[in-house]
């Protein structure tokens, strides 16, 4: 009898023990024969399909479409992944402290291959200490190379996972940087790097910058101290929140920042497949009397959106910038005993004010796209058609940043300023 037939006799027993104790129900019989068809098609695949498979491969492929096919949210996730996911949600990991970008076909250097560039380099990291610098390019790891003329040999993101592992652990990184002949080693030692996700600092006299990245374990915490900073300096008479290109995270997480700027009233509903959980504010924030703009794009998602709704629907806040991402739904991790883990769907969450964001998003108060573009005539001219113009145009920034400019203003005007 083949491994598959095996796992299939299991199953067969466990299903039959069950069904023996609750009177053979049909839905049991059903259960048996669904698991069954499963095994016997295992057990074809293995034996039949013109390459050789691996049978864990094959395993972990059928636990994936099971859960790719309940929503767009939940998800099968192998060890390795799984590993780097919960790592990621806890904000702190063993690494070089690099976030790596895709590579770019340079058309001045065409012979340069598509090299992962260097996004971010955490303060203080093993990479921060070496002397790797935003937009260097990453041209090896561990001498094996990232990229070849024209193609990227492995996406980003899978270079970054090669540079994480076990604290105290080497790895060598080839650098290129503009104006160097040929890339240089440098040899790294990993170390436990925390991914920071709060930034904050004094826009102006009285106003102060919040910006939360994601929503990490330490994210509440960091928020909290950075209001705290802020206010120690005389930044709270207005605050500008920054959630734009926020992804969310732990939902618990962005409860608790919520709760910095209210005393009272629902932060959210979150509704289970067998229950319904408001989670309210409670007294003693650190910025309830603080007027706050809330800046959000079509990056701000998730845990993120419920902050901008609980501030909005509770009358805390107004939002600027662009309609959210929408997605409205609680994933929870459930480890396997293999270490490869689940993502599902668990609970749908809603506004204060009985609001779904699922596929909706928010819509801001004041609507301000990313950049303003302003039209310009190429070769001169005047507004009355006067000079030699071509007639052709370009596109210019008449603003680095006009969400966080309007964001600003409406500061201003919302602590009593006149400018």
């Amino acid at each position: 009898m083949s491994r598959a037939s095996h796992l299939a006799a299991f199953a067969a027993g466990t299903v039959f023990a069950l069904a023996i104790g609750a009177d053979a129900l049909p839905r049991d019989v059903a259960r048996f024969k669904a698991l069954d068809a499963f095994a016997q098609a295992l057990s074809t695949v293995q034996t039949s399909y013109v390459d050789p498979v691996d049978e864990k491969k094959l395993l972990y492929d059928a636990a994936r479409g099971m859960l790719h096919n309940l929503d767009v949210h939940s998800t099968f996730l192998p060890p390795t992944r799984y590993q780097h996911l919960r790592q990621d949600t806890e904000g702190e990991f063993g690494g070089v402290g690099l976030t790596l970008g895709p590579g770019e076909i340079d058309d001045a250097r065409p012979r340069t291959p598509p090299y992962p560039i260097v996004d971010e380099v955490l303060e203080g990291s093993p990479a921060a200490v070496a002397g790797v610098l935003v937009d260097d390019l990453v041209t090896s790891v561990d001498s094996a190379p990232t990229a070849e003329p024209g193609k990227e040999l492995k996406e980003a993101g899978a270079w970054e996972t090669k540079l994480r592992g076990a604290s105290g652990t080497r790895v060598t990184v080839g650098i290129l940087r503009v104006g160097w002949k040929d890339p240089k080693t440098f040899t790294l030692v990993r170390a436990q790097v925390k991914q920071p996700s709060v930034k904050h600092r004094v826009i102006e006299k009285g106003i102060g910058y919040l910006a939360i990245t994601r929503f990490s374990e330490a994210t509440s915490a960091d928020a909290a101290a950075a209001l705290a900073h802020l206010k120690q300096q005389g930044a709270l008479e207005a605050l500008v929140l920054d959630l734009r290109n926020d992804p969310g995270g732990l939902v618990d997480q962005s409860i608790l920042v919520a709760d910095q700027f209210l005393d009272a009233g629902t932060i959210v509903q979150i509704r289970g497949r067998a229950s319904t959980e408001n989670q309210s504010a409670h007294k003693g924030g650190l910025a309830t009397q603080t007027p706050v703009i809330v800046v959000v794009d079509q990056g701000t998602a998730s845990a993120a959106e419920i902050l901008a709704a609980a501030l909005r629907d509770n009358g805390r806040a107004k939002l600027v910038g662009w309609p959210t991402y929408g997605k409205g739904t609680v994933q929870t991790f459930f480890d396997l005993e293999d270490g490869a883990g689940l993502k599902l769907t668990t609970a749908r969450y809603f506004t204060p004010k009985g609001n779904s964001l699922e596929s909706k998003g928010l819509v801001p108060d004041v609507k301000v796209e990313a950049f303003t573009p302003e039209e310009i005539v190429v070769g001169g001219g005047s507004g009355s058609g006067a000079g030699p113009g071509t007639g052709a145009t370009i596109t210019e920034t008449g603003n680095d940043d006009p969400q966080l400019a309007t964001a600003i203003k409406l500061a201003r005007q919302a602590r009593g300023g006149s400018k």
